[in-house]
């Protein structure tokens, strides 16, 4: 076998989710109004709730998003190292992000303002 022969033949693939969600706690300790909400907010911009990724931090640093390769971060709740406008669609560490607050939190107006900022995101 000679050095420069490859050890593994096979192609390898990077793949990205395109959306993150970041949660302040753990999925299980919301109740099912807040996990219905969320669906309803995923499913207004053509997301099935599958299709995301879901990550629990508490406290999050933007840069370190970037090893889940998202495009777009929805973060509700979170508290947030970095400067980023609640309820606005703001370019962060090559992804756009909106910072929203806790699903529980949510009353009309500030449905209305993310429903404003996602449309901004997704170009609907």
């Amino acid at each position: 076998m000679s050095a420069a022969s490859p050890l593994f033949q096979e192609d390898l693939y990077h793949f990205s989710n395109p959306t993150l969600v970041v949660l302040s706690k753990p999925w299980d300790l919301y109740p099912s109004s807040d996990k219905i909400l969320l669906s309803k907010i995923l499913t207004s911009v053509k997301i099935d709730m599958d299709a995301v990724q879901m990550v629990v931090q508490p406290s999050v640093d933007l840069k370190s998003l970037q090893v889940y390769s998202p495009a777009r971060v929805l973060i509700f709740g979170s508290e947030i190292n970095q400067d980023v406008p609640y309820y606005q669609a703001t370019p962060a560490q090559g992804f756009i992000a909106i910072r929203a607050d806790d699903l529980s939190l949510l009353d009309d107006q500030k449905k209305k303002n993310l429903w404003i900022a996602l449309r901004q995101m997704f170009g609907l």
